[in-house]
């Protein structure tokens, strides 16, 4: 029983001991993107901000990330979430994951599973198999 206790309490200490860095989301507006680097000049907006508003004052980031995990349809103007950490030395945001609002990749059926599903419920023209009328 008391090495149990002992090893609990060494497995607290040590949770507390070692807190691991957390990422932060980060939405903003693209300025500009140099896809040879992986910079992105980003202008971060404030939750309650309202994309037409441009009089708050927002604050301009360069986001910098490897350049095999930016997105080949990334365009200035594009409204993007990022996940990651932001540096005070630098002035920058270094970025583990980077996605465009709108282009989720959700909306793709690449296996056609979905539409299969969605023709026996009676989408994409097909009859349907409700009410015991199966094919």
């Amino acid at each position: 029983m008391r090495a149990i206790l002992f090893f609990l309490i060494l497995a607290a200490a040590n949770g507390l001991v070692s807190p691991a860095s957390a990422e932060d989301l980060f939405v903003g507006r693209v300025l500009s993107v140099d896809r040879d680097t992986g910079k992105i000049s980003v202008e971060l907006m404030d939750e309650g901000d309202n994309p037409d508003n441009r009089e708050n004052g927002r604050k301009n980031v360069e986001v910098t990330i490897p350049p095999d995990r930016l997105s080949k349809s990334l365009l200035p103007g594009n409204v993007i979430r990022v996940w990651g950490g932001y540096s005070q030395e630098t002035g920058a945001l270094n970025a583990t994951h980077m996605q465009a609002l709108g282009q989720t990749g959700y909306g793709q059926d690449r296996t056609g599973v979905r539409r299969r599903i969605g023709k026996s419920r009676g989408q994409y023209g097909g009859r349907g198999g409700g009410k015991g009328r199966g094919k």
